[in-house]
């Protein structure tokens, strides 16, 4: 085992540490003195690296940082050795923080599962180093201007906050540009939104003055108009509010991407209401091939009705690569594969559609038909 290695390792650098102590030692002479001179070459050789352009500005303001704690903690410059307790003090821990190390590690370790690369870890750390470097560069430009700092970088700021899962701050971003003449529905409707996303998604008398502002200035703003309805579902109105979302979704003439999620919504207050689930409109799928399009090919000839259809089917599926997220539409796709005898094809429209349904309710008609349909064809793998 690995870590029984590790133990007597740590075993052998203790005894190693103590063979000194016990003949005496040598003096501390000018520990501190050699220290610091050690720092000020690690310092001289950053600076070198910077200028040859090996490291990045920014590795090296944070290594030069952790340096100079390092010599701020440079104790006292005294060469007198340690008192005999201070000894056995190092003593005592040189030999029982290893056994008890390896006691713990046996409890409690877990030798089985494989540690994160170095490498990576550290690739993870100056990635989010930087950009939180980045940030305070931006919000020093913006808070540092005299005009105000430009929308556009309040804007990015505030998004790259709820990326972050910073939505309080997202919504402290977005506060210094609602009174500018630029800002658009969209700018109220994402403050709305970062307002009630702060505040674990109840829509404050605040946020519900943003979004009425959105609405003001664009009426057919689809941010403003579901979270409208989640206001009113939380007032106790989920009819007006499964109205305002199916009543948005009717005045589109073509697919939308944020469809699904106010379908979705709007059936989920259905349930509640003891409405039936409805459905999007034929044009929020890519259509393929109906019985009246089959019916018209009829006087063709068995290949070429069969070629038709799947030219039909094949367009369907070219253009479901530009929506991957339109789950009525591989619906739609694997349907027609499995009428034609394309069982492949079909598997493979399913599997398309299945982590689309991951997070639909388990009475859901079209996540039924994904999971039936996948155990059908291939075992439910």
């Amino acid at each position: 085992m690995i870590w029984v290695v590790a133990a007597l390792m740590a075993l052998s650098v203790g005894v190693a540490l103590l063979w000194p102590l016990g003949s005496g030692g040598a003096p501390r002479q000018g520990r501190a003195a050699k220290a610091m001179a050690i720092y000020e070459d690690q310092l001289s050789e950053l600076d070198r690296d910077a200028e040859r352009g090996l490291i990045t500005p920014e590795e090296s303001r944070a290594a030069q940082v952790e340096i100079k704690r390092r010599m701020l903690g440079v104790g006292d410059t005294s060469e007198a050795t340690g008192s005999t307790s201070g000894r056995m003090a190092i003593v005592a821990a040189a030999l029982f923080v290893p056994v008890a190390a390896f006691g713990l590690y046996t409890q409690v370790g877990a030798p089985s599962i494989p540690a994160v690369p170095f490498a990576e870890r550290k690739n993870e750390v100056q990635n989010a180093n930087q950009l939180n470097t980045l940030i305070a560069e931006l919000v020093s430009r913006l808070e540092n201007d005299p005009a105000g700092g430009e929308t556009r970088g309040w804007e990015l700021l505030a998004t790259t906050y709820m990326n972050q899962g910073r939505p309080a701050e997202a919504a402290a971003a977005f506060e210094e540009i609602i009174d500018r003449d630029d800002a658009t529905s969209a700018t109220f409707s994402q403050y709305a939104e970062a307002l009630i996303t702060a505040d674990r998604g109840i829509v404050t008398p605040l946020a519900s003055r943003m979004i009425t502002r959105s609405m003001e200035l664009d009426p057919s703003n689809p941010a403003a108009t579901f979270y409208r309805a989640i206001e009113l579902e939380q007032a106790g109105q989920g009819a007006q509010a499964r109205t305002l979302l199916l009543d948005r979704i009717a005045q589109e003439s073509q697919a939308q991407p944020w469809m699904p999620t106010f379908l979705q919504t709007a059936n989920q207050m259905g349930a509640t209401l003891g409405e039936a689930a409805v459905e999007l409109p034929d044009f929020a799928a890519p259509r393929g091939p109906t019985q009246e399009d089959i019916e018209a090919a009829s006087e063709l000839s068995a290949e070429d009705r069969q070629a038709f259809i799947l030219n039909m089917v094949d367009g369907l599926e070219e253009r479901l690569q530009d929506e991957p997220e339109n789950l009525d539409g591989w619906l739609q796709l694997a349907r027609a594969l499995v009428v034609l005898g394309q069982e492949d094809r079909a598997v493979k429209a399913l599997r398309s559609a299945k982590p689309l349904v991951v997070d639909l309710p388990e009475d859901d008609q079209r996540r039924r038909l994904v999971e039936e349909g996948l155990k059908r064809f291939e075992g439910g793998n």
